[in-house]
């Protein structure tokens, strides 16, 4: 396959070579005797045999592409680009072959399926093509790809394709009412009669699908219907009787299908077009559309800056088929019309093109929405002002409209040709049907219209942007005269619905006013190359979609006006109205009459319209007015507006004047009134929420008035309200609804006038919201499910592919949502490996989240896959809308086996290994390496090498030391095992490894896995879960010491509920122990830091309402305490209206006593000039115990970036700068706009920061920390790059100028957060999370000054990272489970000091376990004790003389002073085993016997932990915590010191200072201890002897006088014993000392209080 598809390419590229001088120049068949041999063998290889794949298209189509002279299949304009002729993609950017890419169509034979797209993406990508950010899209409704981005020179081995028949260059597609209405015999006028209104068809629920630049339909001419209450609104729901029911930016593949986009227009062509359709012209009735009353569906598919490439109007005309019989509510249906005034444009490429033969794609798709799918598809000709016809025009089924100009008069007879106008006819396809080639259809007017006009000013987010109101322009243009067409096909529509695109065509080429001589009389007698085959009549278009005959435009009833040829001499009539006829305002009124038999001659008519009062005082309302006259007849067609009617109105008088030769005059007069026929909301107001009995009132008036109707959305009309049918005047009306009939949410309610004759008045619509129930959330899925797979659009996929699956939850309820569970449910989604359930912690009123969840797909098969918000009905919303289901193939796994290391496939034991610090007694971790077989078979004899990277290696060569070979048996199809490798390290640090696979299922592209690990004195506990609120979200965390120890410590936890910022206390349990609420009206903004006087800085912003009831936003600061302690909160920035910006984007660093805050200041008033500008800001203090603060707005100018685009900044103090990594908006190098990552330094004093320096690409989460290396500043940096799977972590060590070119990216895919924790001047440790085999897991990296990388490695826990913070010497973790569970974790250092502040001397040490508060006390004591000790010492000697016993006799029994720890954890571990023994101080001495004890569910880490301590405190090189851990062990030492000591004593001080009795008989005393064996104490120091009389005088206690000591201690008894239970762990210990108060927990080591 490989070989054959290498000789087609080659085949192809000598084509290519000589296609300049190739004799296949034409299209056109030729017989085979005429065939060379290269071009059937061409022929034959473009017939790839379809067999019984689906198709959308007819077999052989291809061969008639049009733009395909030497027949091989590749656009020429293509060709010319291979050529080495520029490419005109508009999305094209500088691709890896250093041409610019192009953008294609890539045409199949049959409808590609998932081998088609592998085969596709495989040579895009071996030409360095990448997906992201580049268009790819599998069309529906034909048979292709497209595809932008793509490497020139893969261009030839996709045509080598078997199953590629053409490669198309997508087309780059551009832009192509007064008097052009009633020309048109659309609205009433002075010249024509019988026009379109006056028979009331409006195009009334009639949907045009507008495809253009946009559509800003808030313009009084395009948001309502009635042009009542229509005050701009972007909402385009907020009308009563809106027009627009749906929308899609089909400019980009993001976009949500479900049609409820509006996209704007920033261009202004397609809210000018969408008004020629169907505006209604506001209140004014002016610029009236073609059918005002159709409804409006925009389509995006023109960018705002002009000509873009075909693929988004081949999305948008994809996405209009899509739906065509979508149900948009409000009466709305489908889609009947789609209206596209756009073409494809000349290039350089192709300067003199004639268009295309309508082969290309975006005219195949026309083709198929007319003739498959039944929309009438009305398309520009294109404005070339020459014989070219434009693709889509150029498409069999398009309705294509060339222009003409009415020179600006509504008689047609001065009409003429556009001089832009592009004329016909259309490339043959060399079909059989000649009228095909008949392009344009038909003309329009399109020269001078007036039409809406767009707001395309700037965008201002945070505030509404510019509306469009009510102003008009005016345009010329095919692209003004399509929409005209498109308006009276929706006319016809209303007429007969039931017409066929085809008919549709029909009827407008021969209703349309022949114009010109026929250019290809052979074929119709009546087309003509410019005028297509006449000029647009919309009266005659209706009459022949009614089957009637058509109003002729000369003679007859009337039309062009002619004067009248009689030379009677008699008077004038008028026949409409009669006398007491009502003129109802807002209706257009007829006055019309003739002249007596035999009178005039008549040169003349003219009118007026007097209104008369009840005060006698009386107003002209029309002064004479000209008629128009035809043949015995006149007219004056006149709109009666609003403000001629008056409530003291008496009569309103109609005079008709004629005039003739000389003197000769004739007058006839009626009387009538002008009445309003209409019904009015008074209350409630529109938006209103209802509840229960609802009262509606408003007012009517009408001629003879009978009753009020009202209808609830679309159900049936009932009677409301009976009028006094007497009364023409204003009258009010009320009538009361029960709003419990309907359910909670939106709903309509309809209101009519009726009279006594049936008449009706216009339908009045207002919007309420029903809320009878309480106050809940109400969530759906909005939009449609996206499936990805490899950052691809997926349709099928591999069993065992992990699936992205994307969607969005939008909340329409009246109640935020908290904790809000969802759940994936397909075979394997209940893998523990990714998590296809997710919780969203909140879900505000309005608001709307993208989700993704993962999908283990690894069974077979096509399944129904279903999405669910709330699976157990937790939340108390209609559950009605909560499930989303769809079905996916998943495709059998490859047969051969297939080996992969996955993502998170190595793990340790322990999680993080400790250094060896006794080569005598080493620290061996052990490596878990994960290898999963992909395939359907087993895959045996694997042989696995571990490797790990030596000290002798250097920057340019690896030097890897081999070690363990494991090998494998068989790795079962589907299945999984884990090998196990051992290492010993010898100090902190990060240790490299990789392991080389070999054997069956093995490609050498997945033969090895490189990673690292971290070698760190830290030791991880069990987890804690801390529990939060109902509703509230945990937002950081921060570690804290309590007055410096940080056993008595905790920290706090910052948390969000209900618009409220709270801090809550953790102990060193990790237990919630108070919470302080920081601010009641949380803006959503907030930043913290911990500082060198253990006191958090936090800075939030906050909103509150000023005097003139404005909501303003503020920054506060303040700093907290452990107990939630906060000092008073300051402001330092000027507030602001959310008009005006925000601040956003906050972080605070710390430098000893410096302190700064850095964010964006998005400020959109600029001064007044309505600018959108982002700058970079900083709030500094060199003292923070000062008030000393230095604000600078302008630290970094005109900042590319917006809050849903960018994250928090990342600031550092340096020791002469301050240092800042910020995000902004870039295209360059690929043309793809994404953002990027970039570095700054500067003084506070003197801004702008000058220096900036790009740091990363397509970046968020950024994190930076300073180390100082003497006078330098090293910069230790972290941030995330990609999204999902290609996520990854990047960090990097720099240098102040940027200059260091070695970033280290490491692969984590679906990370979310990256976290550093800096826990010395000289120590960073970095966490971050990703999701593998494991799920979501937390990663622990370290970096130390002089590192040349930071260590990204293990992982220590599962879930999400969520916070992490210093506690002492130890670290706390805090992440959250997929299911939104928080975990807290500790990591206990076991470090040795380098110096240890603790260690006082040894005097300090003797005196320690002493009673007394200062060292003067507890000498006291010790004097008192040494007396003592003197007197037990002579004691033990007479003893010792008397019993006659050996030293070595003594024994000492230890049996009574043993504890018994019962365990029992929370873990599946009911064999862990710990045995306790402590000597009579209290001591623990823990020894782990067999079986070991595992916590958490982990793995026997193999060693023996308690040896491992007690070697490092032998040894002298504990840390702090592990001697304070061991205080009591140290106590009894010292005072086995003591009686050593005691030995020694100096000589009794002189007879007579101390009296001493006769010591009393020592019998009965119990045996003695054993002094300490030799060598068993620790060599003591000599501490240095107090001069004389620099001791205070020892107070020695008085000797008991002879015979009266008391009674010596019976032998040792039994001692009592109690349980105790560990808080932390839930370790149950029985202890027997009565005389604990605090014991450290053998188990966690947590102190336990007794």
């Amino acid at each position: 396959m490989e070989s054959m598809r290498d000789i087609k390419a080659l085949l192809l590229a000598t084509i290519f070579l000589i296609a300049d001088l190739s004799a296949m120049a034409s299209a056109s068949p030729v017989s085979n005797e005429e065939t060379p041999v290269e071009m059937v063998e061409e022929i034959d290889d473009r017939l790839p045999f379809r067999g019984d794949r689906y198709a959308s298209e007819d077999y052989g189509w291809w061969f008639s592409y049009g733009p395909d002279s030497n027949f091989d299949g590749m656009d020429d304009r293509l060709e010319k680009v291979i050529a080495g002729q520029e490419s005109v993609s508009s999305t094209a950017i500088i691709g890896p072959d250093g041409m610019k890419t192009v953008a294609i169509i890539v045409d199949f034979a049959w409808h590609p399926g998932q081998d088609e797209v592998d085969d596709l993406v495989a040579i895009l990508r071996s030409h360095g093509w990448e997906a992201k950010g580049s268009w790819f899209q599998i069309m529906d409704s034909i048979d292709s790809i497209v595809v932008d981005h793509v490497p020139v020179s893969s261009l030839v081995e996709i045509l080598a394709l078997d199953s590629v028949v053409v490669i198309e260059m997508q087309n780059i597609m551009d832009i192509q009412l007064e008097n052009a209405n009633p020309a048109t015999r659309i609205q009433p006028s002075d010249v024509y009669s019988g026009t379109v209104y006056d028979r009331g068809y409006t195009g009334e629920d009639i949907v045009i699908a507008v495809l253009d630049s946009g559509v800003d339909n808030e313009h009084r001419s395009l948001n309502d219907f009635d042009d009542n209450d229509d005050e701009p609104d972007l909402d385009p729901n907020s009308y009563d009787d809106q027009k627009w029911v749906g929308g899609y930016d089909a400019t980009s593949q993001a976009s949500n299908p479900d049609g409820s986009q509006d996209p704007d227009d920033g261009q202004g062509h397609g809210t000018h077009v969408a008004g020629i359709a169907l505006g209604t012209g506001d209140s004014s009735r002016v610029h009236i559309g073609g059918a005002p009353g159709a409804f409006l569906v925009d389509v995006k598919v023109l960018t705002d800056s002009g000509g873009t490439n075909s693929q988004n109007s081949l999305n948008g005309i994809q996405w209009m088929i899509n739906n065509k019989d979508t149900d948009w509510g409000n009466g709305a249906k489908g889609i009947h019309i789609g209206q596209m005034s756009f073409g494809s444009i000349g290039t350089p490429l192709n300067p003199d093109d004639t268009g295309d033969n309508g082969t290309g794609a975006e005219s195949r798709l026309v083709n198929n929405a007319t003739y498959d799918h039944g929309i009438a598809c009305i398309v520009a000709a294109g404005n070339d002002g020459k014989q070219r016809i434009a693709s889509p025009g150029s498409a069999d089924g398009a309705i294509t409209i060339g222009s003409a100009d009415n020179a600006d008069t509504i008689n047609r007879t001065d009409d003429f040709i556009a001089s832009y106008s592009n004329s016909g006819p259309r490339d043959s396809d060399n079909d059989d049907d000649d009228w095909d080639e008949l392009k344009p259809d038909l003309t329009a007017y399109g020269s001078g219209i007036y039409s809406a006009s767009a707001a395309t000013g700037t965008s201002l987010p945070g505030t509404p942007r510019p509306e469009a109101d009510s102003s008009y322009e005016s345009k010329d243009g095919t692209s003004m005269a399509t929409p005209l067409v498109s308006g009276v096909v929706a006319l016809m529509l209303q007429a007969d619905s039931s017409l066929t695109p085809v008919e549709i065509k029909d009827i407008l080429r021969n209703s349309s006013e022949e114009k010109g001589s026929p250019s290809e009389s052979g074929v119709s007698d009546r087309w003509n190359n410019e005028w297509g085959f006449g000029l647009l009549d919309a009266s005659c278009a209706v009459d022949m979609a009614l089957q009637r005959s058509c109003t002729p435009l000369t003679g007859g009833d009337g039309g062009v006006i002619l004067p009248p040829d009689n030379d009677t001499s008699q008077g004038i009539t008028i026949e409409t109205p009669v006398n007491k006829s009502w003129l109802v305002v807002g209706d257009v009124v007829q006055i019309r009459g003739g002249f007596i038999a035999n009178t005039g001659p008549w040169d003349s008519v003219s009118l007026r319209i007097t209104q008369y009062y009840e005060d006698s005082d009386e107003e002209v309302l029309m002064d004479w007015t000209a008629a128009n006259i035809a043949n015995d007849s006149w007219s004056l067609n006149q709109l009666i507006p609003e403000e001629w009617f008056a409530q003291d109105e008496t009569i309103v008088v109609i005079e008709a004047q004629a005039l003739g030769n000389g003197d000769l005059v004739s007058t006839d007069v009626r009387w009538g009134y002008i009445g309003r026929f209409a019904a009015s909301f008074a209350s409630p107001s529109s938006g209103s929420k209802l509840i229960d009995t609802v009262t509606f009132s408003g007012t009517a008036q009408g001629i003879e008035p009978s009753h009020l109707m009202y209808r609830v959305n679309s159900d049936d009309w009932q009677n409301a309200y009976t009028f006094d049918e007497d009364d023409n005047s204003s009258q009010d009306w009320s009538f009361t609804w029960n709003s419990n009939e309907v359910d909670d949410g939106s709903h309509k309610i309809s209101i009519k006038l009726v009279n006594m004759s049936g008449i009706e008045s216009d339908v009045v619509r207002r919007t309420f919201t029903i809320d009878n129930q309480p106050a809940a959330p109400e969530l759906r899925f909005q939009g449609t499910v996206q499936i990805f797979d490899q950052d691809l659009p997926a349709s099928s996929a591999v069993a065992g592919t992990i699936l992205e699956i994307h969607f969005n939850v939008v909340n329409t309820g009246d109640a935020d949502a908290s904790d809000v569970h969802l759940k994936l449910d397909a075979p394997g989604s209940d893998s523990s490996t990714y998590p296809s359930e997710g919780k969203l912690p909140s879900l505000k009123q309005g608001e709307t989240v993208s989700v993704i969840l993962w999908w283990s797909a690894t069974v077979a098969g096509t399944h129904d896959v279903t999405i669910q918000i709330d699976p157990n009905g937790l939340l108390n919303d209609d559950e009605s809308d909560n499930e989303y289901s769809f079905s996916f193939e998943i495709e059998e796994r490859p047969v051969e086996p297939t080996l992969r290391f996955l993502t998170s496939a190595v793990n340790t034991n322990p999680k993080i290994p400790l250094p060896s610090a006794d080569s005598e007694n080493p620290n061996t971790y052990a490596i878990e390496i994960r290898i999963d077989n992909l395939g359907q078979t087993d895959a045996t004899d694997i042989k696995m090498t571990l490797y790990t990277m030596s000290d002798e290696s250097t920057d340019s060569n690896d030097y890897w030391v081999p070690g363990d070979i494991k090998m494998v048996g068989v790795i079962a199809n589907a299945g999984s095992v884990k090998v196990q490798f051992t290492h010993t390290p010898e100090s902190v640090g990060i240790v490299k490894h990789r392991i080389l696979m070999e054997g069956d299922g093995v490609s050498a592209q997945y033969s090895e896995l490189r990673f690292s690990i971290v070698i760190d004195n830290f030791i991880r506990s069990g987890k804690t879960k801390i529990q939060l609120e109902d509703g509230e979200t945990l937002i950081g965390y921060v570690g804290m010491e309590q007055n410096g120890n940080s056993d008595n410590g905790g920290g706090l936890l910052f948390t969000t509920k209900n618009g409220e910022l709270h801090a809550k206390t953790l102990d060193y349990r990790l237990e919630i122990d108070g919470d302080t609420l920081i601010e009641d009206n949380w803006a959503g903004e907030f930043a913290f830091v911990l500082r060198e006087d253990n006191r958090i800085h936090l800075a939030w912003t906050k909103r509150f309402d000023d005097q003139q009831g404005y909501t303003m936003t503020d920054i506060g600061m303040s700093s907290i305490g452990l107990l939630g302690d906060m000092t008073s909160v300051s402001s330092h920035l000027t507030p602001l209206k959310q008009s005006e910006g925000s601040y956003w984007g906050f972080d605070l660093a710390v430098r000893g006593d410096e302190v700064v805050l850095a964010g964006y200041h998005r400020d959109i008033s600029t001064g007044g000039s309505w600018n959108d500008i982002t700058n970079i800001f900083m709030i500094y203090n060199s003292d923070i115990d000062s008030n000393g603060w230095t604000t600078r707005m302008n630290v970094l100018l005109d900042i590319d970036i917006k809050p849903q685009h960018g994250d928090s900044i990342a600031v550092g103090i340096g020791q002469e700068e301050i240092h800042l990594l910020y995000q902004e908006m870039r295209s360059d190098g690929t043309g793809i706009e994404r953002v990027g990552l970039y570095y700054a330094h500067g003084i506070i004093s003197q801004t702008p920061f000058n220096f900036q320096a790009p740091a990363g690409d397509d970046a968020s989460k950024p994190e930076l920390m300073i180390v100082e290396d003497g006078s330098d500043d090293i910069l230790v940096a972290a941030w995330i790059e990609g999204n999902g799977r290609s996520a990854e972590i990047v960090s990097i060590i720099q240098d102040t100028i940027w200059s260091l070119k070695n970033p280290q990216n490491v692969s984590a895919p679906g990370a979310t957060e990256v976290i550093m924790v800096k826990t010395s001047d000289e120590d960073i440790k970095i966490f971050y999370d990703e999701i593998g085999v494991l799920g979501p897991v937390t990663r622990y990296g370290i970096y130390s000054s002089g590192y040349a990388e930071i260590g990204l490695s293990n992982i220590i826990s599962t879930g999400y990272i969520v916070g992490a913070g210093s506690l002492g010497e130890d670290l706390v973790v805090i992440s959250t489970t997929p299911s939104g569970q928080i975990i807290g974790r500790t990591l206990a250092s076991t470090a040795p000091d380098d110096v240890d502040e603790d260690n006082d001397g040894f005097l300090d040490l003797i005196l320690s376990p002493l009673p007394g508060d200062t060292q003067k006390e507890k000498i006291q004591a010790l004097g008192l004790i040494g007396g003592f000790l003197f007197l037990l010492f002579l004691a033990v000697i007479l003893v010792l003389r008397r019993s006659h016993r050996e030293e070595d006799e003594i024994e000492v029994s230890a049996e009574s002073n043993d504890l018994e720890l019962l365990i029992e954890t929370e873990e599946e571990d009911e064999e862990s085993l710990i045995a306790i023994d402590a000597d009579g101080s209290g001591e623990l001495v823990v020894e782990l016997n067999s079986p070991k004890v595992i916590i958490e569910g982990e793995e026997d880490e193999g060693r023996d932990l308690s040896a491992d301590l007690e070697a490092k405190v032998e040894a002298g090189v504990a840390s702090k915590r592990l001697e304070r851990r061991m205080k009591r062990k140290e106590d009894r030492e010292a005072k086995e010191i003591f009686e050593e000591i005691a030995k020694n004593l100096p000589p009794i001080p002189a007879p007579g200072t101390i009296p001493i009795g006769e010591l009393p008989g020592l019998e009965g005393l119990p045996p003695l201890p054993m002094p300490p064996a030799s060598g068993e104490l620790p060599p003591l120091p000599i501490p240095a002897i107090p001069a004389p009389g620099e001791l205070p005088p020892l107070p020695l206690p008085a000797i008991p006088a002879p015979g009266k000591l008391p009674p010596l201690p019976l032998p040792a008894i039994p001692a009592p014993e109690r349980k105790i239970t560990c808080a932390s762990c839930g370790a149950i210990i029985t202890v027997k000392d009565m005389t604990l108060r605090r014991m450290p927990c053998p188990v966690c080591s947590e102190d336990i209080d007794m």
